[in-house]
């Protein structure tokens, strides 16, 4: 296999050297949204059914796969997804319940809202805290580790007493 007959596609992707074919397979799959075999069909493989097969046993193929998902979610479908919140927000057409929920999504894509929502203390370091904020974080963390704590009871304690017996006869 020469140097042509590869794509520079996966450069930087760890064990993954595809040729031109097996690139035209994984985009064709990925981004056409086919079955393995139509996606064979599409870049070229004589017997696209086996060959759909055999590509999606190997580990490189599977890993570019992969790879290859990650970036059209991150670029072009994202770029859909935040264009379509961004038409529902500014419709005045559309319900309000709808235009709420699109702005509720970009806010918490911000990670302003909700589960993303990041807690400015813990972003901050430890220098930057005033005492009392220190103190707030503290009595947050104790308070945490203490819903953690699981009491022993005396069956518990009595079993521990004699498996430290037994240590130290050994």
């Amino acid at each position: 296999m020469t140097s042509a007959q590869k794509s520079p596609f996966t450069k930087g992707l760890q064990g993954a050297d595809l040729t031109l074919k097996q690139r035209a397979f994984v985009v064709t799959l990925v981004r056409q949204g086919c079955t393995p075999t139509q996606a064979a069909r599409t870049a070229g493989y004589v017997d696209p059914k086996v060959s759909a097969y055999d590509l999606l046993r190997s580990p490189h193929i599977q890993a570019a796969v992969r790879f290859e998902r990650s970036r059209y979610v991150m670029s072009d479908l994202a770029n859909i997804a935040t264009g379509t919140l961004r038409e529902v927000m500014t419709d005045i057409q559309a319900p309000a319940s709808a235009r709420v929920q699109a702005a509720r999504t970009v806010l918490e894509m911000a990670g302003e809202l909700g589960r993303g929502k990041s807690d400015a203390d813990e972003d901050r370091p430890l220098s930057e805290m005033s005492a009392e904020e220190l103190t707030r974080m503290i009595d947050k963390w104790q308070d945490e580790r203490a819903a953690l704590a699981k009491p022993i009871d005396q069956d518990d304690q009595s079993l521990a007493a004699t498996v430290s017996m037994a240590q130290l006869k050994h």
